[in-house]
């Protein structure tokens, strides 16, 4: 006859309560910075978001392709798929724009941010294999770390005012 083992409860961890923030004594009561509206301050924060998960889809499409194709070739299969699909996400979720109406002319505007960051991440990748030949992919990554930082900046505002502008919500 076998005895009955009581069943094992699992642990819980009591965590103390987080002390309220006080805003204003880190120099941030809430409010944007002058010049900034907090539609514009929500409309950057969801596109950074956004930008960040095409990122990591570009750079783990950039990683998967690389010794297949190049690193050329990798870096612009990437793009361009993480491309569509950030600027399709970035029409409905960042900047509000529902329905079909527009989506391919939205896509053709968005190109010319493309360009400007293809161009700008092949100069950097083919910079870094001249002056560093032997660099790895860990280099490459950083490489496309720093030029879709940059191209990010200059990409919200010509979709903001440009691609997008004239149909934002009042």
């Amino acid at each position: 006859m076998s005895a009955s083992l009581p069943l094992p409860t699992p642990l819980t961890i009591a965590r103390p309560a987080p002390a309220a923030i006080d805003r204003r004594r880190l120099g941030w009561d809430g409010t944007p910075p002058p010049g900034l509206s907090a539609a514009l301050v929500r409309q950057f924060v969801r596109f950074a978001v956004i930008g960040m998960i095409s990122t990591g889809v570009q750079l783990g499409l950039f990683l998967l392709l690389r010794d297949e194709v190049g690193v050329l070739t990798a870096n612009l299969a990437s793009m361009v798929m993480s491309t569509v699909a950030n600027t399709e996400a970035n029409r409905r979720i960042t900047f509000g724009i529902r329905g079909r109406a527009g989506a391919g002319r939205y896509q053709v505007l968005a190109l010319v941010g493309f360009g400007l960051s293809l161009g700008l991440s092949t100069g950097a990748l083919g910079l870094l294999e001249l002056v560093a030949p032997t660099a790895g992919w860990s280099a490459e990554l950083i490489v496309l770390l720093s030029t879709n930082a940059l191209g990010a900046v200059a990409r919200f505002a010509l979709m903001r005012g440009w691609v997008f502008g004239s149909r934002l919500p009042a």
